[in-house]
């Protein structure tokens, strides 16, 4: 329980966005202190924040300046470490991909993992599947493919490989009670071979399952 105290001190109200421009020096980045929404449902995945009240500890002082990866690495390895802590590996979220080709792959969804495994996939009520953008013939599949989604544990991955590649702008949110990413923007330069990353996720929900 002290460790699982001690991380959400740290981890809580730690959000890192960055901005970094091929023509200027490196940039820098300074945490913010943002708390998790007081409520978000699968239907309304957009992410609110609030103002946290001051902390006798932040993250990095007032007025620091640290260089973008170092943050970025510290941000990700802190929320990673709480999201460890969850009760149960059983559960269920709220995701959309907001960069895709096709509406259907931007819609909102309901991930379902059991045992820290992707067991089912589906639309979210309010998924809006089409846009008048699709070609001729185009047919929406009846249900999300499963393994264009990730569980918690490989959204984590994703974020580590993209920051891998030295991307050109960065904006990553956490829930401060269970550390899983809420929102991620993380964009190449065009021309980049790399694909930008771009979701929110949202309610990690522990649902019945195997035992742990």
């Amino acid at each position: 329980m002290k460790r699982n105290t001690s991380l959400a001190i740290l981890v809580g109200m730690f959000v890192v966005i960055l901005a970094a421009c091929t023509s200027e020096p490196e940039p820098t980045a300074t945490a913010q202190l943002t708390a998790v929404p007081e409520s978000a449902t699968t239907s309304a995945i957009a992410i609110a924040t609030r103002r946290a009240p001051a902390t006798d500890l932040p993250v990095v002082p007032d007025g620091a300046e640290i260089d973008r990866k170092t943050a970025m690495l510290l941000g990700i390895d802190l929320h990673r470490q709480l999201w460890a802590t969850r009760p149960s590996s059983n559960y269920k979220f709220g995701f959309q991909w907001t960069t895709a080709d096709f509406a259907y792959q931007r819609a909102n969804v309901e991930v379902r993992v059991l045992k820290s495994e992707i067991s089912d996939v589906r639309w979210a009520d309010n998924a809006v599947k089409t846009d008048g953008t699709e070609p001729a013939g185009f047919v929406v599949p009846e249900r999300p493919i499963q393994s264009d989604y990730y569980t918690i544990d490989g959204l984590f991955e994703v974020i580590e490989e993209a920051m891998d590649n030295d991307p050109a702008n960065v904006t990553l949110g956490f829930d401060s009670v269970f550390g899983f990413p809420t929102t991620v923007d993380i964009n190449f330069l065009p021309g980049s071979e790399f694909k930008d990353v771009s979701f929110f996720a949202a309610e990690v929900v522990p649902i019945p399952g195997p035992p742990e």
